[in-house]
């Protein structure tokens, strides 16, 4: 009717990740109910699940909590970091609301494949009678992904992606707590959410979790298009996975005494995923120090490189979990986010002080694990926290 998607901006991709959530529940609600001859009273009653990967943020949590949705999650390899279609396939069934796929988790970097995932659903749903679409997760990838050419279809090109999130302030270029969300189209999506407002003057339709909020966001994202323009962003998207690439051949360059790569990479590679290295120390060479002393290390530099385990926290029980299925929960990792500041005199820099920490925990040996352990008992695992 209007030419255009439905939208609305959010306050970070937290709530543009809600609102997309909410979306596929009240639309699969109105589907079960009338599938199954419940009443409205009736379908409220039953608990719908979504399928996700367990390298999801945690705005998905809040999802789970407060929304009353059941998180089915996907164990991704650690080789790949990234969801299969055969894998979300055993996990589909009638209560299923949708499918999350993330593309550009906050590990490594790598893209959900969305357009596998869509190829599965498309078969599925014709043969089950069901309706189960994609919500798109590009709080990272949204402002990336764009200007990767030969990336596959993993919008709404693709039938069955119903909606997409994204960040503004993440690599869009905005100030923090900007958000986005689209859906693929109003009835059914957008206008389960929407709130019709009449007494400001007119007649509008608010989309958003709450009406006051600041409006700053919305102008400097603005302004940025205009500035930038596509050619912009997409010289900046170049750059930044331009200096990725070059720290990523930094690391793998880097040895141990003995000869053996101290590094192991553990992210997509140069192309088709976000501007994030990702790699852990080589678990072959028996460091007495682990990615955690890693990142502390880096600190004494002013570089703050993230360190994680390979773990993650389940809301359904409250435990801590394996984040993938071929790795152990005590595993480490780091990941160095490349942002459109980055100049290559800073990654020389970054580079010098990563090559000084290592060196100077090499000459430590043990006693750098006996001075550390102390910090180390004190940090949890609650969350996606070190």
């Amino acid at each position: 009717d209007y030419g255009a998607f439905p939208g609305a901006g959010t306050v970070g991709s937290t709530e543009a990740c809600l609102l997309g959530g909410l979306c596929l529940k009240f639309r699969w609600r109105k589907w079960y109910a009338k599938r199954n001859g419940l009443t409205e009273a009736q379908v409220r009653a039953v608990y719908p699940n979504l399928i996700i990967s367990t390298c999801y943020q945690a705005a998905w949590e809040k999802l789970f909590r407060y929304m009353d949705v059941e998180p089915k999650f996907v164990k991704p390899s650690s080789k790949t970091f990234a969801i299969t279609a055969e894998e979300v396939k055993a996990q589909v069934d009638d209560k299923t609301i949708g499918v999350v796929c993330i593309m550009g988790n906050h590990y490594g970097g790598q893209y959900d494949p969305v357009w596998d995932v869509d190829e599965m659903l498309t078969k599925l749903n014709k043969e089950k009678g069901w309706q189960v679409g994609i919500h798109v997760d590009a709080a990272s990838g949204g402002f990336i992904a764009p200007f990767q050419k030969d990336l596959p279809p993993w919008d709404f090109r693709l039938p069955n992606v119903l909606s997409i999130s994204a960040s503004g302030h993440k690599f869009g270029e905005s100030v923090c707590g900007t958000g986005w969300v689209v859906w693929r189209q109003r009835q059914d999506l957008s206008d389960t959410v929407a709130i019709s407002v009449s007494y400001l003057g007119g007649k509008a339709d608010s989309y958003t979790l709450n009406f006051s909020r600041p409006a700053s966001g919305i102008f400097v994202q603005y302004y940025k298009f205009h500035r930038l323009g596509r050619r912009g962003y997409q010289a900046l998207s170049d750059n930044r996975m331009a200096n990725a690439k070059y720290l990523r051949s930094a690391l793998k360059q880097m040895k141990h005494s003995d000869g053996r790569p101290k590094f192991v990479l553990l992210d997509a590679g140069d192309d088709d995923c976000l501007p994030v290295v990702g790699a852990c120390l080589n678990p072959e060479l028996g460091l007495p120090y682990d990615d955690i002393d890693f990142q502390h290390q880096m600190l004494q530099n002013h570089w703050y490189v993230s360190g994680y385990r390979m773990c993650f926290h389940d809301p359904t029980d409250e435990s801590t979990r394996p984040l993938f299925h071929d790795a152990k929960k005590s595993q480490t990792m780091f990941r160095v986010v490349v942002k459109a500041n980055v100049t290559r005199p800073m990654m020389d820099n970054l580079v010098t002080s990563l090559t000084a920490c290592i060196r100077d925990m090499d000459s430590l040996g043990p006693g750098f694990q006996s001075m550390h352990i102390a910090k180390k008992q004190k940090t949890h695992h609650k969350g996606h926290a070190c």
